[in-house]
């Protein structure tokens, strides 16, 4: 086998150079990981983690997989070639504040819709209020048109309802990317 350079999450790199950890499932590398990465580490960004090491190093031929395919019993162990291999240690600290930083911009930029939707929302209540009502003058201005002008009142508060729930929504999404 090739002396390839092979990269690999520092933290799982430590748990895998321990000579006792050998034999081991995704599951029981995947709560080591956990035990010795950050505690806000997320459990299913982790497994995602552990998964493409493995498949990684399951290709390159460093672990070898026993077990049948989609099976819950499937068993790891570090192949010969695992120990000649030369790793590439990952930081995970640059990779944790790249995921920050972008989950910090999707919700600036969130917020920046929301508050935009909630200001077009609030000026289509404050027209169908102001239709409604005008339907009301009319109305006491004019009684022959009252079949007419009647059914566009209901029409218009029909609408202000539907603008009330949408801002009600709004505002509530708003507040839960502000916590």
């Amino acid at each position: 086998m090739s002396k390839a350079s092979i990269k690999i999450n520092s933290q799982i790199h430590e748990i895998l150079q321990d000579e006792s950890f050998n034999n081991f499932h995704v599951t029981q590398l995947r709560d080591a990981y956990l035990a010795v990465s950050s505690p806000n580490q997320d459990p299913i960004e982790a497994r995602k983690l552990i998964y493409r090491q493995i498949y990684r190093l399951v290709n390159k031929g460093l672990l070898l997989k026993k077990g049948t395919k989609n099976s819950k019993r499937i068993v790891y162990l570090k192949s010969e070639h695992f120990y000649e291999a030369k790793f590439v240690i990952q930081s995970t600290a640059a990779v944790t504040i790249n995921q920050t930083s972008a989950a910090q911009t999707i919700t600036d930029d969130t917020i920046k819709q929301l508050k935009e939707r909630l200001k077009e929302s609030e000026i289509d209540l404050l027209t169908s209020i102001g239709e409604s009502e005008e339907y009301m003058r009319l109305y006491q201005s004019f009684p022959e048109m009252k079949a007419h002008l009647e059914s566009q009142y209901l029409q218009a508060r029909e609408k202000s309802s539907k603008l009330l729930g949408q801002i009600k929504a709004i505002k509530s999404a708003l507040s839960h990317q502000l916590k």
